[in-house]
């Protein structure tokens, strides 16, 4: 059941999804040795830039057309792709160009992959209800949002809380509602972000039900 959960996807290099300050390995073809560094930015579609570390004879290894690997991790996944070096900035900073890849591989090591949706919620926690938003979701958690509407003030939320969410899935009528803990509390301006595990004992219907939906979105986004 393990090797079944580390499924490994292959997605068009357009889905990649990389943020400021990620950190990254680089393995230079034939070198046998990888280094960690720092993604700072890029062209989607044209290339990929990373600071270069200051690791002595480092750049002996990276020039034009030489071939790289790239790995990172987000969010449960390990994200790798081939690629290879475009340019090799000096100065005023030394930075790496990488081409940008045409496809990606993800190695999920949740037990259910996470797929980003946006499903209407409603929240319950200390025997307050609140309206949200669903950003992502797995068979074994989500993220969720709720803004200040109406005058209230967000709902005081700590880690470990217990929470109530309903919601319905997409393509079905019937609202299904889940237990959880929060395991993440964000505060941004007038929204609050929570990250729910899913109680274990959740009825196996409605694990089967989330699960289905994970899949199908998963799917549809990898045509």
């Amino acid at each position: 059941m393990a090797d079944q959960h580390k499924r490994i996807a292959r997605r068009s290099g357009a889905s990649l999804n990389l943020q400021l300050g990620t950190v990254v390995m680089v393995e230079p073809a034939g070198l046998g040795q990888r280094f960690k560094t720092e993604f700072v930015g890029m062209e989607r579609g044209r290339y990929i830039i990373l600071r270069i570390p200051r690791i002595p004879g480092v750049t002996d290894h990276l020039y034009p057309e030489k071939p790289i690997t790239m790995r990172f991790m987000h969010e449960g996944h390990i994200y790798g792709f081939g690629s290879e070096v475009v340019w090799v900035m000096s100065a005023p900073y030394k930075l790496l160009f990488l081409r940008y890849p045409e496809e990606v591989e993800i190695l999920n090591l949740r037990g259910c992959q996470r797929v980003d949706c946006f499903l209407p919620s409603a929240l319950k926690c200390k025997e307050e209800w609140r309206q949200g938003v669903i950003l992502n979701i797995s068979c074994g958690g989500c993220q969720a949002v709720v803004e200040e509407r109406d005058g209230q003030a967000l709902p005081q939320v700590g880690v470990d809380d217990v929470v109530m969410l309903e919601f319905r899935l997409v393509g079905s009528e019937q609202s299904i509602m889940v237990g959880g803990l929060t395991k993440s509390v964000n505060l941004s301006d007038t929204r609050l972000f929570l990250g729910v595990k899913f109680d274990d004992d959740m009825p196996e219907y409605t694990q089967s039900l989330i699960e289905r939906y994970v899949e199908s979105v998963a799917d549809y986004f990898s045509e």
